[in-house]
């Protein structure tokens, strides 16, 4: 299936495609040491390095060239990232506290990412076999993580 968007629109969509994904696998990859930075020095300087993100550059007249829906999945990654970030930068909590509420947030936004990467790719037009590739590699971490979760509460 071809894209029935201009180069300039590819491009854009492009782009917050990679950034959606970079800043995810920042998040998840580097938990550990971020957090174990924030337990032992009590300190947030590191944090801008996780969070950066291109999203918070982008104009509006650029985001006007993706459709609604995707925007509304853009919100919504991007609103989780910073909730994420708000609540590492104001938090007094315990570091195993901190923890667990960076857990819940990760598996959330996988979620999410999943769902922004299906608007994408079809906004880019990708072809279904390959929006299917991608899916495993997030949704069989979070079927995991939730029986994982479910087996905790009972």
């Amino acid at each position: 299936m071809k894209s029935r968007n201009d180069e300039a629109t590819q491009r854009v969509l492009l782009l917050l495609k990679l950034d959606a994904n970079n800043l995810f696998k920042r998040v998840k990859n580097r938990k550990s040491e971020y957090l174990e930075i924030f337990a032992l020095r009590r300190t947030r300087d590191h944090f801008p390095k996780i969070f950066d993100n291109r999203y918070e550059t982008t104009t509006i007249e650029d985001l006007s060239h993706c459709g609604t829906d995707l925007i509304t999945s853009l919100d919504q990654f991007y609103t989780h990232v910073e909730e994420m970030s708000w609540y590492l930068y104001q938090t007094q909590d315990m570091p195993n506290t901190v923890e667990d509420f960076i857990d819940r947030k990760i598996i959330r936004l996988e979620k999410v990412l999943a769902t922004l990467n299906l608007f994408l790719d079809a906004e880019l037009g990708f072809e279904t076999e390959s929006l299917k590739s991608t899916l495993p590699e997030f949704s069989e971490e979070v079927a995991f993580e939730e029986n994982t979760a479910e087996e905790f509460q009972e």
